[in-house]
């Protein structure tokens, strides 16, 4: 089983980063790839490029990672009560190469903000894009403020963390 696990984020201090690696430690008896957006040299999705260029070996690169996996652990930034413009183009780019190109992998979604509502605005517009993109939603969490609820790379937040344990056994017995 190939799992791998992102945060649709390219800040280099992202708390969603911090919260999907967290929640990928959980699953301990699975090898887990984490990986960072920053990585890939993929520029804003344009037609225009598409058409003149192609598809970049950097796009290639991250849609590989993604279809040769067959669960994908996703931690949604919130920007503006929606996702990333990042995690849009990085979605956008891998669906002109396969519209479906998630088609029949297992997702575990998430999100963190800093405020009370724990970007659930993200997690649901990006939750609906990934069913869009064929990938299967199995479990979602989010975590709300982030700074009062999350220390040294864990949640602090005892029944909050409790939540996340429940939601991490309930996706392990569904993979």
């Amino acid at each position: 089983m190939i799992i791998k696990a992102f945060a649709g984020s390219n800040s280099s201090t992202s708390i969603n980063k911090q919260l999907v690696t967290y929640a990928s430690s959980l699953l301990n008896e699975h090898e887990i790839e984490i990986l960072d957006l920053d990585d890939y040299n993929i520029p804003t999705f344009d037609i225009d490029i598409e058409k003149n260029e192609g598809f970049s070996d950097e796009v290639k690169r991250f849609y590989s990672k993604l279809v040769d996996s067959d669960i994908l652990i996703i931690s949604l930034a919130e920007h503006n009560a929606s996702f990333s413009a990042v995690f849009k183009s990085y979605m956008d780019w891998c669906s002109r190469i396969n519209y479906k190109f998630l088609e029949g992998k297992k997702l575990f979604v998430m999100s963190t903000s800093p405020g009370g509502y724990g970007g659930k605005n993200a997690l649901e517009a990006g939750s609906k894009l990934l069913t869009k993109l064929g990938g299967t939603i199995l479990i979602d969490f989010s975590l709300p403020k982030f700074d009062e609820n999350f220390s040294d790379g864990k949640i602090s937040n005892e029944e909050l963390n409790n939540e996340l344990m429940k939601k991490v056994n309930e996706f392990k017995n569904k993979i």
